[in-house]
């Protein structure tokens, strides 16, 4: 179930009309962008950028920096315009932080 004030629409925007989360504590390396580069030259844009009301970022930095290096002229986008600004800090740490915290099976990685 959606929050009230969340859309379930995707809105394809312009990357250069995003802007960057002033509170993202997530940094990502010039490898790394040629990393999300090659997967999205291998796979497509699979995972939306996260925005607020304002086109500011709450997830997806470092998809929207490769996309600029591309030149990709749109990308997908969905609206957490339910959240707040204690929240939006909050998601920002949890959306990073909670992959790093799964493990892998050996067995099927093999």
């Amino acid at each position: 179930m959606l929050p009230k004030n969340m859309s379930s629409n995707i809105e394809m925007i312009n990357p250069t009309k995003l802007t960057a989360y002033r509170n993202n504590s997530r940094t990502h390396s010039k490898e790394q962008i040629t990393q999300i580069e090659n997967s999205i030259k291998e796979f497509g844009f699979t995972n939306p950028v996260l925005l607020d009301k304002n086109n500011e970022i709450i997830a997806g930095h470092g998809r929207v920096l490769a996309s600029k290096k591309m030149g990709i002229k749109e990308v997908p986008c969905l609206r957490l315009s339910h959240l707040s600004e204690k929240q939006k800090k909050a998601y920002v740490i949890a959306d990073n932080q909670l992959a790093t915290n799964a493990g892998w099976d050996e067995n099927i990685l093999a």
